[in-house]
């Protein structure tokens, strides 16, 4: 039978099967590499089942509302399909289950103890030390930002790690007694709070006073009432006769749950799943299905099609799939294989020790130069390549965000991340998507928005002065600081408990080290070039390698906030940064972080680190790497980058030394490899 087609013969005989009492029931996943046409696939089985039973009923959900839109155009209007995004689905569900959510909301809002791990002999004690103060201190900041949130109370500093070291199964016990009596707080306020109020406040923050929640605590909340209540999920199985999710690798662990262990076991909902575990880069999403294949909850069905790569590619991107998954050239309706021809090449150049992230400037900056001149040297003068690249410091000054990276680069080695959890804490993403939608003209999303924050809308002078705030923002020379009071006073977002806690926590850690008489000592001797550990121990400041280390990470945690809230990071700054990131704006530059992105007919890849630690290339092709899940983490990227070639694919790579060299090869045998000289 044609591969094309296979596929989705088999999902369709699955359907027609369950529609039969004698045969057995089965729920599905479709896996398909990219360019697969996995999401044409989805709409494809919709039409098959609203044309073969009209009668039944059933959702689609998708992650975003534009993929909502785009499966409503082609599938049409249809009152008994349902198609949303899974926030949607389940507020719908849920919504009217206030008490029962009222029941339940203390789970999220509540303050985890400490429980210490126990100690295995032989292991490393300083390092298991450490991690246990790592976590106390991480559950000492939870607990004192709701303490914060609940109380208005402030806590004292954490404690160090040497006090804690002497006394931490006490220091332990301490908090854990602290967190019982704040969790009773919350308990008995929330029982005071009408559970009518209890609701999905659509914003990605939650809020106690109101008792709403967030984005991911509405998944969290669906999870515990499936969980608590049986009959949410009989009516779930009664309601629909299909439940289809379209790329399942990045739903939460906790939906993918709810419809595969937390309905009836004899429902007779067909539970169909679209995507690629390959492209599941996202921590928040699930990823693989692979536990549920295996125990038969899901049959297996593999869509081999690629309707997007040259052969040339698909041939090297089939070696660094983990699923055994064979994907094979696949041409649309008008094309033929000369339109899709291609190419794909690697170079790399030996370079010896690299720098790390604690290097010092200068190593850095050759380094760079070496990288950047094998870049140039890989690049075709015929045609040109989009370079997909971890986010870095030239990235940064030639997209325009160069002053945000580097406040967000001095801290920390994970730039991106922090960049992005910082950003939605103090609310500047709500601020970028309304600016977004508001340049987009989707203006049904922006009033939405203003009127939950209170923006009133009466008469056209009110949407006049819209314009002028919109106006405002798109052209603002204002830092980022001023633009969140200019949003707050105007009512264009409402601040929320996420961003009282950020700006309590930084003023208090402010206030605290502008008061810590040996920080400004030691701050003092830093300024005037005694800016190591080396130097400071040498003229005699009575230092220890700790306690260097310790004032080393106060001294960047307050230029930090110093810098993120000072007049120099200008709002346009955070516009141009998500602006890269979606892929808004034209360049040569494209972040690998992009899993739903078009493709582009030439790519190169350029496999470096840019000293984040969370990354290392070299795992994909070091047989002796034993982290299986770090090995995982950069093979699912460097595919999801690769595969969005079109035609050309160059991979670019700096190796360490020759054991590195072999290494390579060795992957990359069979396909051409140059080395490039470097001087």
């Amino acid at each position: 039978m044609d591969s094309k087609i296979r596929p989705i013969e088999q999902i369709k005989q699955i359907i027609d099967d369950n529609q039969n009492a004698e045969k057995e029931f089965q729920n599905f996943v479709l896996q398909g590499g990219a360019g697969s046409g996995k999401t044409e696939s989805l709409k494809q089985i919709l039409e098959y089942i609203t044309e073969n039973y009209p009668e039944k009923k059933g959702v689609c959900i998708t992650l975003t509302n534009v993929a909502v839109d785009e499966i409503k155009s082609r599938v049409g209007a249809n009152d008994n399909f349902i198609v949303s995004t899974i926030h949607s689905f389940l507020n719908d569900l849920i919504k009217n289950y206030k008490k029962n959510i009222h029941e339940v909301i203390f789970e999220i809002f509540k303050v985890e103890k400490v429980v210490r791990e126990k100690y295995v002999a032989g292991e490393d004690l300083k390092e298991y030390n450490k991690k246990e103060h790592d976590n106390y201190k991480k559950l000492y900041g939870k607990y004192s930002g709701k303490l914060f949130t609940i109380t208005g109370e402030k806590t004292s500093k954490v404690i160090g790690k040497r006090e804690y070291d002497l006394e931490a199964l006490k220091f332990n016990c301490d908090l854990n007694a602290e967190v019982d009596t704040l969790n009773e707080i919350i308990l008995e306020e929330i029982r005071t709070i009408d559970y009518n109020k209890s609701r999905y406040n659509e914003t990605r923050y939650n809020n106690f006073k109101e008792l709403s929640f967030g984005h991911d605590e509405l998944l969290h909340v669906a999870s515990l009432l499936f969980k608590k209540h049986a009959l949410l999920g009989k009516i779930v199985s009664d309601k629909f006769d299909f439940i289809l999710i379209d790329e399942y690798q990045d739903t939460n662990e906790k939906i993918v749950d709810i419809f595969l262990n937390l309905l009836p076991k004899n429902n007779k909902t067909t539970i169909g799943l679209f995507g690629d575990s390959m492209q599941g880069i996202y921590e928040d999403g699930i990823g693989d299905v692979e536990g549920e294949i295996k125990t038969g909850k899901l049959i297996k069905i593999e869509k081999e099609d690629n309707f997007r790569c040259s052969e040339e590619v698909i041939g090297f991107i089939n070696t660094i799939r983990n699923d055994g998954l064979e994907q094979e050239l696949a041409l649309k309706n008008t094309e033929t294989i000369d339109d899709r021809k291609g190419d794909f090449k690697v170079f790399y150049s030996i370079y010896g020790k690299k720098p790390n992230a604690f290097s010092n400037n200068e190593d850095k900056s050759n380094y760079f130069i070496v990288l950047n001149g094998l870049i140039t040297k890989a690049s075709s003068k015929e045609m040109k390549f989009k370079k997909l690249m971890l986010t870095n410091k030239s990235i940064s000054g030639e997209l325009g965000f160069h002053v945000l990276y580097q406040i967000f680069n001095a801290r920390y080695t994970e730039v991106k991340e922090e960049i992005e959890k910082t950003l939605e804490r103090i609310q500047l993403i709500e601020l970028y998507e309304l600016c977004t939608a508001y340049k987009k003209k989707e203006y049904n999303f922006v009033l939405g928005k203003l009127k939950k924050c209170g923006f009133e809308l009466k008469s056209v002078k009110d949407k006049i002065a819209i314009k002028r705030l919109f106006d405002i923002l798109l052209n603002t020379t204002l830092s980022v600081n001023r633009v969140l009071k200019f949003a707050f006073d105007n009512k264009l977002i409402r601040k929320s408990d996420s961003y009282k806690l950020y700006i309590n926590n930084k003023e208090a850690f402010l206030k605290d080290i502008e008061l810590d008489k040996r920080f400004l000592e030691l701050e003092d001797l830093f300024l005037k070039g005694e800016n190591t550990f080396a130097k400071m121990a040498k003229i005699g400041s009575n230092i220890s390698d700790e306690e260097f280390v310790e004032f080393d990470k106060n001294r960047k945690r307050k230029n930090f906030y110093l810098n993120l809230f000072s007049h120099n990071l200008k709002f346009h700054e955070v516009l141009n940064y998500y602006n890269y990131v979606d892929e808004n704006i034209v360049s040569d530059y494209i972040t690998m972080h992009k899993t739903k992105g078009s493709g582009i007919d030439n790519v190169m890849v350029v496999m470096d680190e840019y000293f984040w630690n969370k990354y290392n290339f070299k795992s994909i092709y070091d047989s002796s790497e034993t982290d299986l899940s770090k090995k995982l983490t950069n093979q699912k990227l460097f595919y999801v980058a690769c595969s969005r070639t079109i035609k050309n694919l160059i991979c670019v790579r700096l190796v360490s030394d020759e054991e590195e060299e072999k290494q390579l090869l060795n992957f990359f045998k069979g396909f051409e490899i140059e080395k490039i000289a470097i001087s």
